[in-house]
């Protein structure tokens, strides 16, 4: 087993903020512009982001630093006041405005405590790394498109984040030896990818991460937690062919005694080297009793070697057995889970409703591409109750009806394949071919949760229930009714019926 030593990091990152085309201030906000950024209108101006610091600490009111697209290398920044306003940083843009640093030991280019951070990158140098932070946020601060680049360094963390949001954001560490987050707990990330050798840390006993919308990309541990809780919903975890590889990770092999816990739902794990693993709860550190807990839903793991993994057991002399459960359902999964309960150990794996040992048909998964093809067997085949996420990776919605049967049901997995299904629209009412009434009413109907609309002849499509009352004039008619199902699909051959009204 691979070990990794990585610096306990009290360290501050820094967090940007995000800068529209045309900047956008709240009312009361003191706006110091660094390097003419554009569309600006501009309070103060400094010629350095550490002087525009300077001057937002000197004074009482809420501040905005600008920067202008450029690449600064005056860093290590601090973004933090202690008068109780907030002061944010935003850029022009991610790979417009770029901040670094020369090289320095165990250093954090951009540490933000309570403001926000947004639209810019973060490049790290390479040279003398060990121990540097990209990004630290903390007591509620933000990171909103902010790009890390820091692949090519060693022993380094892209992002450290201590009770603090991070959103629609890109960090990179190095896969040999970097992480790409480091989480002190009470964090909330989202819409993020993650690059790392570990992509996702948690090392807060007590604690809880809540993780949506995000892909990791990781040789060793896609995320893990030594102590304190993860919420995992619609992310892909992509262990590449690393060896001894593991998707998610709830356990520590020191003797830590906190619980560790990992919940996850619609997670999709792929990756083929040797000794890899896709799930794993580890409670067998000799010198502890310890509990270590995983919850697999609506997920897919495809290509690990060992798909579920428990360990548990200890000396003997921990005043009871250590503890060690999986419990997966709706989940589709290869191949046989190891178990490793010693004489001082419990738990096992649970294997719930729902799971399937199918090839769940993603479009290229030899890069990375693991949207589900249409006809995969995983399609509709996720927990049928309507709790869960409303949106899959991409955003969009959840519980589609993706194999067209009529009914709408989560798939398993980060993505959910759209319902592209048009709906059918039928006449339900039997009408003569000829009649002398004025007004004549069809009857109609289609797939549960469908709208239509209706028109008479060449008129224009008008928004209908069933029964449709016409009113007609002497002569043919064709009246039409067509569906639209709740994805938006509309019935391209709409249902019709001729009538002929006659004195």
């Amino acid at each position: 087993m691979r070990r990794r030593v990585l610096p306990a990091f009290a360290l501050l990152l820094p967090v940007l903020p995000l800068l529209p085309t045309t900047p956008a201030y709240a009312a009361g906000e003191h706006v110091i512009c660094v390097n003419a950024p554009a569309g600006a209108t501009c309070d103060e101006t400094s010629s350095t982001i550490p002087l525009a610091i300077s001057l937002a600490n000197s004074n009482a009111t809420d501040d905005v630093i600008l920067l202008g697209a450029h690449t600064y290398g005056d860093g290590p920044y601090l973004l933090q006041t202690t008068n109780g306003h907030t002061l944010d940083l935003r850029g022009a843009g991610q790979g417009q405005t770029i901040l670094t640093a020369q090289a320095a030991s165990a250093q954090t280019y951009v540490s933000v405590y309570s403001g926000t951070v947004s639209d810019l990158t973060i490049t790290m140098e390479t040279s003398n790394s060990s121990g540097d932070n990209g990004l630290y946020l903390a007591q509620g601060a933000t990171g909103d498109h902010v790009t890390v680049e820091g692949a090519g360094t060693s022993n380094a963390t892209a992002a450290h984040l201590s009770e603090a949001t991070l959103r629609n954001s890109s960090v990179t560490a190095s896969l040999a030896n970097g992480r790409g987050i480091y989480s002190a707990g009470g964090n909330t990330v989202t819409d993020t990818t993650i690059v790392g050798d570990q992509g996702y840390t948690l090392s807060d006993p007590g604690t809880v991460d809540i993780v949506s919308r995000v892909s990791v990309r990781s040789d060793y541990q896609g995320f893990s937690t030594d102590g304190g809780t993860i919420v995992i919903d619609d992310a892909v975890i992509d262990l590449g062919t690393s060896g001894g590889a593991t998707g998610i990770f709830a356990g520590n092999f020191n003797n830590g005694t906190a619980p560790r816990t990992i919940t996850a739902d619609h997670v999709t794990i792929i990756g083929n080297g040797s000794g890899s693993r896709g799930a794993w709860a580890y409670a067998a550190a000799s010198g502890a009793k310890a509990t270590s807990t995983l919850t697999l839903t609506n997920s897919v793991i495809w290509g690990p070697e060992t798909p579920l993994q428990v360990d548990a057991d200890n000396d003997g002399a921990r005043g009871g057995p250590s503890t060690a459960t999986l419990e997966t359902s709706y989940s589709d999964w290869h191949g046989s889970p190891v178990e490793n309960i010693g004489a001082h150990g419990a738990g096992g794996v649970t294997v719930g409703a729902g799971r399937l040992d199918v090839d769940p048909m993603f479009v290229d998964v030899a890069s990375a591409d693991v949207h589900l093809k249409k006809g995969s067997p995983v399609v509709d085949k996720g927990d049928p109750s309507t709790t869960g996420p409303k949106k899959d990776r991409d955003g969009t919605s959840r519980v589609t009806d993706g194999d067209g049967n009529g009914a709408a049901r989560r798939d398993m997995g980060a993505y959910e394949l759209p319902d592209t299904t048009a709906p059918k629209t039928r006449i339900t009412s039997t009408l003569p071919a000829r009649t002398t009434k004025a007004r004549v009413s069809v009857s109609f109907a289609s797939e549960k949760g469908a709208t239509f609309t209706c028109k008479l002849d060449a008129k224009a499509w008008k928004a209908c229930t069933s029964p449709w009352k016409v009113r007609l004039s002497l002569g043919k008619h064709v009246l039409s009714v067509r569906a639209k199902d709740k994805a938006g699909n509309v019935d391209a051959t709409p249902a019709t019926v001729k009538i002929k009204r006659v004195n």
